[in-house]
């Protein structure tokens, strides 16, 4: 039986899909995402579907056109910081894309299985609704992403639970032992940076005058009311309001500030983290002061 493939139907299917694998990626290796970067890197992955109809291109020309659209891609959906990361992300890339393409053809098979026949080829079957297929891979990429993020990141928390830390404010640094807490999921609001929850007495040293005597006064112990009153200072500009329900308080809003950047010893590796944000919290972190820090899984994870 002939078979038409409505090249709209197919550009559209593979965006919808290079959205749906940049998501997964995203999730597993903590990368930010910016909604025109991914719209673009989506866009040309689409070459790829195209690429299908160029005759005489075998298996290793498809497959050399998949690896290099991929390296484009989260070159173009991520932030470059280096090829070591860009080959780790453009490699999780690929596994999120298979994931989808077998979740994708395995409920083509169920839905065409009492039909009595199969086609790889999903864009032209007319047996079944292929529009039910895209939504249900979308839905369970979702949940892989949700929950299967959070189980990975939770195991990189049991691989390496303390490291070394260093805050870097205003060109002064600050030491301090760090625990990976995957209970630690608070994010800016506004920049939707992870955040690095520190202890007060870590950062006194390091901190202004000014913000200092803010967030000694008893009668600013609330993030908000320390950073209106931090508004007049040349420091304002770094300063942030970060909204949690944890470390013993509900519906708490920390200071955060956005440091010059935070160093991560991570093994024998140093991740140099800039797109962070630090909270500063008043009270002991470790009842046995083991540590003195709260780690955001995503920031080892990216």
């Amino acid at each position: 039986m002939r078979q038409v493939v409505y090249v709209d139907e197919l550009i559209f299917v593979n965006l919808v899909m290079n959205f749906t694998v940049l998501w997964l990626t995203s999730r597993f290796t903590g990368n930010r995402l910016i909604p025109a970067r991914m719209f673009t890197a989506a866009t040309v992955g689409c070459i790829y579907a195209l690429s299908l109809f160029i005759p005489g291109l075998g298996l290793f020309g498809v497959l050399y056109i998949k690896l290099l659209l991929g390296l484009v891609m989260v070159f173009i959906a991520f932030k470059y910081s280096g090829w070591r990361k860009l080959l780790k992300d453009t490699l999780l890339l690929m596994l999120a894309s298979f994931f989808t393409a077998g979740l994708a053809m395995g409920l083509q098979y169920l839905l065409v299985s009492n039909t009595g026949g199969y086609s790889s080829n999903w864009l032209g079957q007319a047996e079944y609704n292929k529009w039910l297929v895209l939504a249900l891979t979308i839905i369970f990429s979702y949940l892989m992403g949700k929950w299967g993020a959070m189980i990975w990141l939770k195991r990189v928390q049991q691989s390496i639970c303390e490291m070394p830390v260093a805050v870097y404010l205003w060109g002064k640094k600050a030491l301090v032992r760090g625990l990976v807490d995957t209970g630690n999921q608070l994010i800016e609001p506004l920049s939707q940076h992870p955040v690095i929850v520190v202890e007060y007495e870590v950062l006194r040293s390091v901190l202004p005058v000014k913000i200092s005597e803010a967030i000694s006064d008893p009668k600013l112990s609330d993030g908000s009311l320390a950073i209106m009153s931090l508004s007049d200072t040349p420091y304002a500009e770094r300063l942030r309001v970060i909204p949690f329900q944890s470390l013993g308080r509900e519906n708490g809003l920390l200071l955060g500030i956005r440091p010059d950047v935070v160093e991560i010893w991570h093994g024998t590796e140093k991740l140099e983290i800039r797109d962070v944000v630090v909270g500063i919290y008043g009270k002991k972190l470790s009842p046995g002061s083991n540590y003195g820090a709260l780690i955001h899984p995503k920031l080892l994870a990216s």
